[in-house]
């Protein structure tokens, strides 16, 4: 790794030129020399233990360079480019505690970002027999570097890093792999029917470019096929539906008293944050588009738990996908006149966008895939919102909508199994990975 010359101890002008001359032509040993000769009356000099330090390596003299290289990261104990290049050393000495030290270290000095401090420390993870954590400091490198333009190819990816880097895409390509085939395993073992679900797993691997069925779907987490490619589907299978639709309609006080309540977090998140504080002292603004989250990725929010309870039971007997962080997710959408909402896409066309106009509301239009349904005032529509949702309300008074998502009706009950249990994993490890330092 090439030196850093804002943490060098200065050194003669005239025999560093003579060094990096030696360097560019290629003759190693006599720039080494030089080297060693500036050591002689600047023992700390940074740029020579360095360059000793890799020549020793090359030369399989390990400990030789973890001395030179402590040496070096005592001037400047947060000099990423020496610390990675001592903890390299550290590993070729089989020292992989304080390889791993080291490494951990240039991370956090860099705030993270380092992704090739990263994927040294991943790869002595690896040596040291923790694939778990390995796995996951693997991919977050990989993201992290691909993310910036890094690592897409051989013209993208620094020499000295290539080897391993192609390993490492390996390694995540199968530990994640062997991590989600081991949530569907026990399905697997009974025998039964998920392939739809396994044909959606290999496309999220990108083990497959399987096509959509309609290119207008862009689910931003999972894609499985062989579910239809009709942006509205038709309510008469969902047999429940009628019956919810007159608890909502009977919930027009619990509705109000929701819209009508401050906004909050859910009823487990903390109660007080510097956010909340300023948010606070900010002037009310009446927003163009208004969402009061019932159920947000399955924390139920205050209003809802206060304030409606045959709401919340009827949600409750509704076939609402129940995944611990995930889901459900359920929300009033409030707009006001001659509004359309934000664009949405949703996250998988495995479940179902339910929306119910609620008692007083104007005439709105739902617009999936760019179709548009008119809905009004105690009426429903399913639609798959992976084709991307709007709601628009094109009259002078404001138009509420319950929206929340389902199973698709399609789907067998092994199917929900195999996929509440695949998205828990997945859910389990990209926490992981984000909450990396």
């Amino acid at each position: 790794m090439s030196s850093d010359p804002r943490f060098t101890i200065s050194a003669s002008p005239r025999e560093l030129d003579n060094a990096h001359r030696l360097m560019r032509e290629g003759k190693l040993a006599e720039a080494e020399q030089v080297f060693r000769n500036i050591l002689e009356t600047q023992p700390e000099q940074t740029e020579a233990l360095r360059f000793l330090a890799n020549a020793a390596l090359a030369r399989g003299a390990a400990g030789e360079a973890v001395d030179l290289l402590n040496r070096a990261a005592a001037a400047d104990r947060n000099d990423i480019g020496v610390l990675m290049e001592l903890g390299v050393a550290y590993r070729a000495a089989d020292r992989r505690d304080e390889s791993r030290y080291v490494l951990e270290r240039a991370v956090q000095v860099s705030g993270g970002r380092n992704t090739a401090a990263r994927l040294l420390l991943a790869n002595v993870l690896e040596l040291d027999q923790r694939p778990e954590l390995a796995l996951a400091h693997y991919f977050r490198a990989i993201l992290d570097a691909q993310r910036a333009g890094q690592w897409l190819s051989d013209e993208t990816t620094e020499p000295g890093l290539r080897q391993l880097v192609k390993h490492a895409m390996f390694y995540v390509a199968e530990g994640r792999r062997s991590l989600f085939d081991s949530a569907l395993q026990p399905m697997r073992e009974r025998g039964a029917a998920i392939t739809r679900v396994e044909r959606g797993l290999a496309i999220y691997l990108r083990e497959s470019n399987e096509p959509r069925a309609d290119a207008r779907q862009r689910p931003t987490f999972l894609y499985v096929p062989a579910l239809g490619g009709a942006p509205f589907l038709d309510v008469t299978h969902c047999a429940w539906l009628d019956e919810f639709r007159q608890r909502v309609a009977a919930s027009g006080d619990e509705i109000a008293a929701c819209l009508a309540a401050p906004a909050g977090s859910p009823s487990d998140a903390p109660a007080f944050s510097l956010g909340n504080l300023l948010a606070a002292q900010a002037p009310e603004a009446v927003p163009a588009e208004r969402r009061v989250q019932i159920y947000q990725r399955g924390l139920l929010h205050d209003a809802p738990r206060q304030h409606a309870p045959q709401l919340l039971a009827a949600l409750g007997d509704a076939p609402l996908v129940h995944i611990p962080r995930h889901g459900p997710d359920a929300e009033i959408i409030e707009l006001a006149g001659n509004v359309r909402s934000s664009l949405r896409h949703g996250r998988t066309n495995s479940r179902c966008g339910v929306a119910v106009a609620l008692p007083g509301s104007a005439p709105m239009r739902v617009l999936v895939g760019g179709e548009a349904r008119a809905l009004e005032a105690g009426q429903a529509i399913v639609f798959d919102p992976s084709f991307g949702v709007e709601y628009a309300n094109d009259g002078a008074t404001s138009a509420r909508v319950l929206a929340f998502e389902i199973w698709h009706p399609d789907l067998n009950a092994d199917e929900r199994e195999a996929l509440g249990a695949l998205t828990a994993a997945v859910i389990e490890f990209d926490g992981r990975v984000q909450g990396l330092d």
